[in-house]
């Protein structure tokens, strides 16, 4: 989606113009509770209708911009309309990464998508899933625990290796087979499967600083097409996550209006596979060394990601307390020894006095 500021032809002061018929919805649970069930199709908006009215929020949805119109700052709609904008944020997220050879295969992305794996995983017995990311572990989980016969077919040596390394990838991925799934990583897809879930594509990808701003006067970029600057990263992130989104997309708008501040949260996520719930607290940054607070493959347990001897991201299972209190040292730039990461007794809010 695009909002800008503009001056004439609809109500408001702020036009958010989507190619989405739908007014703008959480997509975590597409994956997770609407998936299963659990969350109904109205708890997805982010806002009720009459709150974009009364916030003078004009919503032209199911409409694509073929043009934003940076040198004349207007934009032009498919069919030819037009409308000029005295700022403009681009916010039009990323799509599912298709995979050549599976386009008849389900992808997992918007509201439509969700409908329709969720339509399937009801009415199949069997369903053969091609990735072993977040959304493939998440449908495998829901359609096995709806007692459908699961298959997963995953490319890496474990489920979610780049973000949760070689032994944490391990564990999920026993717990899967222990609930029934037939994963089989290291292998090729087959010649034809149900869902392809083998990550995302940013529509486009922004280069921004950390209120948001590109390197064009008045235009900003937000969610998962922004490569922002992080101040306590140094370094510029692309976080194609639900938290992140919205806490930077708040950061622009507020920059957009006058009031800007550097966005320097660190980025957070979850997931939820069974009765596992999996927090994630970091940029997916290298590491060079892990340490693991509990016992590990028996939850509460967490593990830590360091680099230079910092930690530079966490994932707990089941132990949220812990992931809450590692963002706030991160965010403190605390410092924080092995010893006191591997000790539970340790209280990590005590790194922060």
């Amino acid at each position: 989606m695009a909002a800008g500021l503009r001056d004439g032809g609809w109500d408001g002061d702020i036009a958010l113009i989507g190619a989405e018929p739908e007014r703008p919805y959480e997509r975590p649970h597409l994956s997770k509770g609407y998936l299963a069930g659990s969350v109904a199709r109205e708890k997805l908006w982010l806002r009720p209708a009459g709150q974009y009215r009364e916030l003078r929020v004009d919503l032209i949805l199911g409409t694509e911009v073929v043009d934003l119109g940076l040198d004349r700052r207007e934009v032009v709609f498919e069919g030819g309309r037009t409308m000029r904008w005295d700022r403009l944020c681009i916010a039009v997220g990323s799509d599912a990464r298709r995979l050549a050879g599976f386009e008849d295969a389900m992808y997992l992305r918007d509201l439509p998508q969700a409908d329709a794996v969720r339509g399937e995983v009801a009415r199949r017995e069997r369903l053969e899933i091609v990735g072993a990311g977040f959304v493939g572990c998440e449908v495998a989980a829901v359609a096995a625990a709806q007692g459908c016969e699961v298959r997963v077919y995953e490319a890496l040596e474990q489920p979610l290796l780049r973000v949760l390394g070689r032994d944490l990838g391990a564990y999920i991925a026993e717990v899967h087979r222990a609930h029934g799934v037939d994963l089989r990583v290291g292998s090729e897809p087959p010649p034809r499967a149900d869902l392809v879930a083998v990550g995302s594509v940013p529509r486009m990808e922004i280069v921004a600083d950390e209120l948001g701003r590109t390197s064009h006067e008045d235009v900003y970029a937000a969610g998962d097409v922004a490569r922002f600057y992080h101040p306590l990263f140094e370094t510029h992130v692309r976080v194609e996550h639900f938290q992140t989104s919205q806490r930077q997309g708040f950061a622009t708008g507020r920059a957009m209006a006058g009031a800007g501040q550097p966005y320097g949260e660190v980025p957070w996520f979850w997931s939820d596979q069974y009765d596992l719930n999996l927090q994630y607290v970091g940029a997916g940054l290298p590491w060079d060394e892990i340490v693991t607070r509990g016992t590990f493959g028996r939850p509460p347990f967490t593990v830590f990601y360091l680099r230079g001897g910092e930690v530079v991201g966490a994932a707990g299972i089941n132990d949220h307390h812990t992931i809450a209190r590692t963002r706030r040292v991160m965010e403190a730039r605390a410092s924080v020894s092995r010893l006191q990461l591997e000790d539970p007794s340790f209280d990590l809010r005590r790194a922060l006095v």
